[in-house]
């Protein structure tokens, strides 16, 4: 889950709380979605780290399962006051980001089931001033983030250019399914697309000179890329700007053309990918300023 970095210490009282929690008690909802109890909660933490209540299991993953697949003796709502989740007195940080989890579509597959969901958890976070908005979908269907209300999320909108956001989103859901190292390198082959399709929105050979006296071709990225930030970013007081985006697109690039390719790797060239298309946003004039 995004969230701004105050969001640890921005606090969510023990009345909101009590006010969500309840209403999974109150309305019959499930919690963990359609996924078991122990399955949902691994989901967000190390169950295999943490203790057991039941003296017969080492770990939590254990007792879990015993108490909640096996024998399904726990209540309904036992994660709210289970001390090993503390969900009561956590960190809005850790309390936000199992509220977004509860609506993810992995976890709440319907929608309208979701919505819903979505909204009694504003209306009880707005007296704290959270809210929780959607972020980046995964096949068609979003997933959630938390951030201050009334502050508009940068890096979370569109930037206008149908053919890169329509690439970055699929290059999200393929890094978001990937499983083998040809997927993995597939994340790789459309983090080069989207720059070369974000390289052709921008550049302009009339105020893009090249940096080496080399016309880029209509594929070549890094020649566009590097036109347009030495252009845009020109300046002593730009060299750290220029330096960030300079290195942002080496480390796609690099990374694109690994031959052994994992998460890792996926992920690395994917956060570098959106790094460039965001400073490419920004300078463009497609990415507007928080409102508080």
């Amino acid at each position: 889950m995004n969230m701004s970095s105050d969001a640890a210490t921005f606090e969510i009282s023990d009345v909101t709380r009590r006010t969500i929690m309840d209403h999974f008690s109150l309305a019959g909802v499930s919690w963990s979605g359609r996924l078991q109890d122990d399955e949902f909660l691994a989901r967000l933490y190390e169950l295999q780290k943490m203790p057991s209540h039941d003296y017969r299991y080492k770990t939590a993953a254990s007792d879990i399962y015993q108490h909640c697949v096996r024998n399904n003796d726990w209540d309904a709502t036992w994660v709210f006051t289970d001390r090993r989740f503390d969900l009561l007195h956590a960190s809005a940080e850790q309390f936000l980001r199992f509220l977004c989890e509860t609506i993810h579509p992995v976890v709440r597959p319907a929608q309208g089931d979701a919505k819903e969901l979505l909204g009694i958890y504003n209306e009880a976070l707005a007296a704290d001033g959270w809210q929780i908005i959607e972020a980046k979908p995964i096949s068609g269907k979003p997933t959630f983030a938390a951030q201050k209300a009334g502050r508009k999320a940068v890096f979370d909108e569109p930037t206008g250019w149908q053919k890169v956001d329509r690439q970055l989103q699929e290059m999200r859901s393929r890094l978001d399914s990937a499983q083998t190292e040809e997927q993995y390198q597939a994340v790789g082959l459309l983090c080069r697309e989207v720059l070369i399709s974000v390289a052709q929105e921008v550049y302009d050979t009339s105020h893009h000179p090249s940096v080496d006296g080399k016309l880029p071709t209509k594929t070549d990225a890094k020649r566009m890329l590097e036109a347009i930030f030495e252009a845009e970013l020109r300046g002593s007081g730009n060299e750290d700007a220029r330096a960030h985006a300079k290195a942002a697109v080496n480390l796609t690039l690099a990374l694109q053309h690994k031959r052994t390719a994992d998460f890792r790797t996926a992920a690395l060239c994917a956060e570098g990918t959106c790094s460039v298309v965001n400073m490419l946003a920004i300078l463009a004039g497609r990415r507007r300023r928080l409102v508080t």
